[in-house]
């Protein structure tokens, strides 16, 4: 049996379906941090925060009765534990709202 012939039969059981899931997921992984942080700089989103990915990692691990210590350290639980969101962000649909006049109804 030729190495070749391994691959593609590996490849062949994949359905097209799995496939374009497969590169979407990996196509997300590795875009979303470079579009995240140009549309913070354009101002359509809020600046990435590395310690609200530890708030949900802290609360997952948790949630399974596991030690965040343990996987994190005592750090980055800390950091976690005392974290509050950002308000100073206001998202560009409030933003057009508070801009648009305001139309009176006839009825």
């Amino acid at each position: 049996m030729k190495l070749g012939y391994l691959g593609a039969m590996c490849v062949n059981c994949m359905s097209n379906a799995e496939a374009a899931g497969a590169a979407a997921m990996a196509a997300t992984y590795f875009l979303k941090p470079p579009i995240h942080k140009m549309l913070a700089k354009a101002d359509l989103a809020p600046d990435p925060d590395p310690v609200a990915h530890d708030v949900r990692t802290v609360a997952f691990l948790e949630a399974l009765d596991l030690d965040p210590v343990d996987a994190l350290g005592v750090e980055a639980v800390d950091a976690a534990a005392n974290w509050t969101p950002s308000t100073t962000w206001v998202p560009f649909r409030d933003r057009l709202r508070s801009a648009a006049p305001i139309r009176p109804t006839f009825a």
